[in-house]
């Protein structure tokens, strides 16, 4: 461990001045002596203190810090000279005499992705439209050192008159990522967008609860069963759509232990995200039940409808407003985070969590909204959060599907036997 010392300096005029010098132990590395000069104590302890993390890390012989990486790039010859005499780093490698060749913006963007590993559909296309906006702005022939901080901030106004702030700090943020590259590229000496401020990734306005009554009028309006099926996955299931509904399969339902297990292409690069096992909830059941008994010979899908096709907004549009609902923004995604805004009120969040998917501080920024319900009950007056939970029969149908595929299914029957807290729901 490196210590701190001073002692006063009187030059020939007879100005007197104090100097600072840091002195190793000698413990992990030789004892040496460097003598930094004459500066401020804080910035005498600011070098103590890099000086100390190289003697660890020479120690135990790991990489330096990024941190102290870029303060050895940026200190004087001098001061790196006495640390090389400290054999605390080695000696800087000079320039050649020919001059290097300074690297644009479109030249280092079209490197960096073309280097990339292959990428899901949404991020690879929002990748692309952040390299758009940056070559658009800048310029591809611009130079990465002539880029700086001003010129972020710059940037940052010109998105901001364009976009809305949502859309603006996700754009930011990848710009970010995108010279941070450059700079552990050694293209550029420092990030110029590194203290850019990017604001909220998120929307509130955008978030919408969309209450029970509303989805069920909805789903009467839909021409046919796989779009019933395709509204009740995402509100009383909280499947993603259209990626998660298009890899749901007739075998990933367990019908005797009322569970479904949902492939999420989303989280599925995570250590263990690959799938997760829902409940499968009284309000959704009669849907599933109806689907399998009426589903074509030899179908997998649960609804095939989804699979290859990946927009399914816009018709589900033109449902809602002949459903003479007024349609709401991110339909699908504010079903989903509905649907968990009714768990988070009446399950653990670890475990409702484990059931959508998301963690409590994700599901807490997207999803969760303050309902009149909320005010109401604060205020006295009665509130109802129709509860996913409700007696389940303990052999659960249909256990003679598989056998009885041209029987009818009578939804309102069976609702009224199984399931008697949903019938608003038929």
């Amino acid at each position: 461990m490196a210590t701190l010392s001073s002692e006063k300096y009187t030059s020939k005029n007879g100005k007197t001045t104090k100097t600072y010098r840091i002195v190793s132990n000698g413990v992990k590395v030789p004892r040496h002596t460097i003598r930094i000069g004459s500066m401020s104590k804080q910035q005498a302890e600011f070098t103590r203190n890099r000086i100390n993390a190289m003697e660890a890390c020479r120690s135990i012989g790991c990489p330096l810090d990024p941190d102290t990486s870029t303060w050895l790039a940026r200190i004087d010859d001098k001061l790196y000279g006495k640390l090389v005499k400290a054999e605390l780093v080695p000696p800087r490698v000079r320039p050649s005499n020919e001059p290097q060749k300074e690297i644009t913006l479109g030249e280092h963007l079209a490197k960096l992705f073309a280097a990339r590993p292959r990428e899901k559909h949404t991020t690879a296309r929002n990748e692309q439209r952040a390299r758009r906006l940056l070559e658009e702005y800048f310029g591809k022939d611009r130079t990465l050192e002539s880029i700086t901080p001003g010129d972020g901030d710059d940037y940052r106004v010109w998105l901001i008159r364009k976009f809305a702030q949502a859309t603006v700090s996700v754009d930011l943020r990848r710009a970010k990522e995108f010279m941070e590259a450059a700079r552990r590229r050694r293209l550029i000496e420092e990030n110029p967008f590194a203290d850019l401020s990017c604001g909220p990734q998120t929307n509130e306005e955008r978030i919408e609860f969309i209450p029970r009554e509303t989805i069920d009028r909805v789903i009467a309006a839909c021409p046919d069963l796989q779009w019933e099926l395709t509204f009740a996955l995402a509100r009383y299931g909280g499947a993603r759509v259209p990626s998660e509904i298009a890899r749901m399969r007739w075998a990933d339902i367990d019908w005797q232990r009322n569970r479904l297990t949902i492939y999420s292409s989303k989280t599925e690069h995570h250590v263990g995200r690959r799938c997760r096992v829902v409940p499968i909830f009284p309000a959704l059941r009669p849907y599933l039940e109806r689907a399998y008994r009426e589903r074509d010979p030899g179908e997998e899908h649960v609804v095939p409808r989804a699979v290859g096709l990946p927009n399914l907004g816009t018709e589900a549009t033109r449902i809602i407003e002949r459903a003479g609902v007024a349609p709401w923004e991110k339909t699908f995604v504010n079903l989903r985070g509905s649907c968990s805004d009714e768990l988070e009120r009446e399950y653990p969040s670890h475990v409702v969590d484990a059931w959508m998917g998301n963690s409590s501080r994700i599901r807490r920024r997207h999803y969760l909204k303050v309902t009149e319900a909320d005010f109401g009950r604060a205020a006295g007056y009665p509130a109802h959060y129709p509860a996913h939970s409700a007696a389940f029969r303990s052999v659960q149908e249909p256990s003679t599907l598989h056998d009885a595929r041209e029987k009818s299914l009578d939804v309102v029957k069976d609702a009224e036997t199984q399931y008697p807290r949903q019938g608003s729901n038929l």
